[in-house]
This record gives C-alpha cells, structure tokens and sequence, in this order.
C-alpha cells in the first residue's frame, strides 16, 4: 500500500509538469517557460507543500504499526515463601505469552489507517494545486503590473507633449491658462501614480518569491505579458471533472472509508481476544531424596480470553464510527452542491471574459482610438478643447489596460478551475495582439504639430 500511494502521488505531480512542459513548446507565448520553471521551483521547494507530503508520509508510515502483531509477554514472579511440594520447594514462576487479536482486527486496523493517508495524499495533491494557482495568479498579477506601470508612463510622456503644446499656444494667445493647468494637474497626478506602481513591484515580487521558497532579499524580473487563453474543454466536460475528480470531494470519500473499516473494527470488538502462553515453574531438590520427578520444572500451556462485559462503550464506538461516516458523507454532498455552484461562477467568468476581450479588441479599442484621433485633428482645428483631448487620451488608455486587466482575471479563473477539477485543465497559450493605439506617445507626436503649422 505504502508503493501505490506514493507511486501515485508522484505520477500526479509528473502529469502536471509534462503538461507543462508540452505546453511550453507547444504555444506561442514565450513566457510560459519562465512560468513552468517557476512551477517546477514551487513544487521542490515550497515549504507549505513539504509540509503537506510530510504529513502524509507519517500517515503512511502508520500502516505497517497497524498491521503488527502485539509483542509477546513475558512474565516473572519470585514467591516470598517457597511453596513445598513432594517432588521439591517451589521458589519463582516465569513464562511468555502472545495475544492473538480477533480474525481480521489487524487488517481492518491497516485499512483505517491507509485510508487515512489517502485523505492526506489527496489533501496533498490539493495543496500542490493550489500552490501552482497561487503562483499563477501572482504571476500573471506581476505581469498585468508591468502593463499597468508601461501605461501609466506612456502617458505620462503624451501629457509632457501637451503640456508643452499648450504652453506654446498659450503664449500665442491660441490656448487658455485653464488648458495649461488642467494638462499640469493631469500629469502630477499620473506621475504619482507611476511611483505607486514603481512601489508596488516589491510586494508582488515578494508574494511571488515566498511562493517560490526563494530566500528573501531578491527581486524577482518583470514578466513579459499575460498571455491570450484558450481550453479545447467544453462547460459539460469540465463541470463532470470537478464532480469526478476534485481533491476535496477524493479527501471526504477516503474519510467515509476510514469511517466505515473504523466502524467494522468496533463491531469486532464484541468478540475476545485469545491469549495462548507457556509457563513454568523453578523447582529446587526435594528434601527427601528417592521421589519421582524430584527437582523438575513443571510446564503448562495457557489459554486466556479478555471477557467483552462492557456491551455499552463498544456500541457507542460503532455508533460513533458509523455517524462519523454518515456525517463525512453528507459533507461530501454538500461540498458538491457548493462545487457545482462555485463552478458555474468561473465557467460565466471564462465565457464573459472572452466576450469582453472580443469586444475590447475588436470594436471598443479600436473606436477609442478613432476618438482619440478626431479629438486631435479637432483640437488643431481650433474646434476642440484640450478637455475633450484629454478626456479622449485617457478613455483610450483605460480600455487598453482594462483588456490585460480582463486576460489576467481569465488566466486566474482557469487556474480556480484546475484547482476544482483535480487537475490541470489543458489549455493553449498564445501571445497577445497588439491593440490599436498601444504605442499612442509615439504616435500621437506626428499628428500633433506646432500652432504655426496647424494654421
């Protein structure tokens, strides 16, 4: 039993990072390299996840206590007073004796106590899940910072080539003081925000370095992207994975076993337990000499049996066991209601994430950027103000960094569903398409000219 579970457990592991690994060369993201090593980092040397196959080694090492004989007893007593008998005084007993449990106690002790280890295998295998969840999503949250802060200092160079537009067409009396500060508190409030992001680097990193089990000190590189998801899995399939297959729902069943050999052990324990023995006595010469047998140790077989009188302590006990197993069923029952609901969240979350990214990147992005470019070519007609220029910069801005938002969400909610289903669900990777308008600070300083040229 030892060599199954722990086959199993590490073929469990070996799936996930041949998956990973064929992804790796499989995609078109190439990112996803750094994130399987990542995987792979985590697995051999996340403390918690240790901690957890720990736990399940020492369970797995109770079998074989379970399984083992009780020791022989041996036995030794002196006699105050020599008992005088003919064939010599009788001065000290000794024997040894070994209990033979009731047919099939130790092997339903052994089951108890493989089944309980199977509990800490799945709740094991669950944690090494969740471990790559959490490193997914602290991965690909670090990735969607790296958009974030490359946004956010886009902008800020488009707001200094405003500025210094307007400032120019200020002192021509072609722009108002309002444009002037407008633009300038517009730009002192986004050069905060790019050294809120600039900061908020440390703790991402160190989220994702803790995960890693790195030692502390090291700041772990940008990712490059979040990339564009996929899974050839339809809602059905993998709604029928996370009934079939989640950890939690394998962690209650093998307790429900347990419960049930536990509940067959105490059934057993109405029956006694046979004792079987040898004894002998130490007898010293006889007084008088010419008797039969003088000086011989006697020898006697024993029998014995423990007597099962208290028939209400070991009712309780099968009581005991079999409500324990009724009680870890139920929870199963409702775990599946609950899993069932919490997935049907997540596969909305996938379907309308995938929507919005098509809209996003289809028609949304698109439109903002046409906007952004009539406001321009406005704003240089005089027909403009600098207002509707900004407020057309910064709605673009914000759709673009709302689709890598939406493409991080979508990678996190399929990495929730893995961790329902008990499994990697295979997916493909692929790089994401550029948006239209995502170099705006470079564009935007052709078309906006001089006033002297616009005139």
């Amino acid at each position: 039993m030892r060599m199954s579970l722990t086959r199993l457990a590490v073929w469990g592991f070996a799936v996930v990072l041949v998956f990973a690994g064929k992804a790796a060369f499989a995609d078109e993201w190439p990112e996803q390299s750094v994130l399987h090593g990542y995987l792979e980092e985590g697995a051999r040397a996340n403390p918690g996840l240790q901690a957890a196959f720990a736990r399940f080694d020492a369970a797995l090492d109770k079998v074989p206590q379970a399984r083992a004989w009780p020791d022989p007893r041996l036995s030794f007593g002196v006699f105050t007073v020599p008992v005088e008998t003919r064939t010599g005084p009788q001065r000290m007993r000794y024997g040894v004796s070994q209990m033979l449990p009731w047919f099939g106690k130790r092997d339903l002790k052994a089951t108890v106590a493989e089944r309980e280890a199977a509990a800490l295998l799945a709740q094991a295998q669950s944690a090494k899940l969740t471990l790559f969840r959490e490193i997914g999503a602290a991965y690909f949250e670090y990735a969607y910072l790296g958009k974030a802060l490359y946004s956010a200092r886009e902008e800020l160079e488009i707001l200094k080539y405003f500025e210094a537009l307007v400032e120019t067409r200020y002192a021509v009396s072609s722009a108002s003081y309002a444009d002037f500060t407008r633009v300038q508190v517009e730009r002192a409030k986004v050069e905060e925000r790019v050294a809120s992001l600039n900061d908020y680097r440390l703790p991402l990193s160190e989220r994702l370095r803790t995960l890693l089990g790195r030692p502390a000190g090291e700041i772990l590189p940008m990712p490059g992207s979040v990339p564009l998801m996929d899974t050839n899995w339809d809602d059905g399939r993998i709604t029928s994975a996370i009934t079939e297959h989640n950890l939690a729902l394998a962690t209650l069943d093998a307790k429900a076993e347990a419960a049930d050999a536990a509940a067959d052990l105490a059934r057993r324990e109405f029956f006694p337990d046979l004792t079987v023995g040898l004894e002998s006595i130490y007898t010293d010469a006889p007084r008088m000499a010419g008797v039969v047998n003088e000086g011989k140790d006697p020898v006697a077989i024993t029998f014995g049996i423990n007597l099962p009188f208290d028939q209400e302590a070991r009712e309780a006990a099968v009581r005991q066991a079999k409500n324990s197993a009724r009680a870890t069923r139920l929870e199963r029952a409702d775990k599946v209601a609950g899993l069932e609901a919490q997935a049907s969240r997540l596969l909305f979350g996938v379907r309308d994430g995938s929507r919005r990214l098509e809209l996003l990147s289809g028609t949304i992005v698109p439109k903002a950027r046409q906007n952004l470019d009539a406001s321009m070519d406005a704003y240089q007609a005089g027909k403009a103000s600098m207002l509707d220029l900004l407020t057309a910069e910064k709605t673009l801005i914000e759709l673009e960094l709302q689709y890598h938002r939406v493409l991080t969400d979508q990678a996190v909610r399929l990495a929730d569903l893995d961790v329902l289903a008990g499994e990697e669900i295979p997916r493909t990777f692929s790089r994401t398409p550029a948006l239209a308008g995502e170099e705006q600070a470079r564009d935007l300083r052709v078309p906006l000219t001089q006033p002297e040229a616009s005139k």
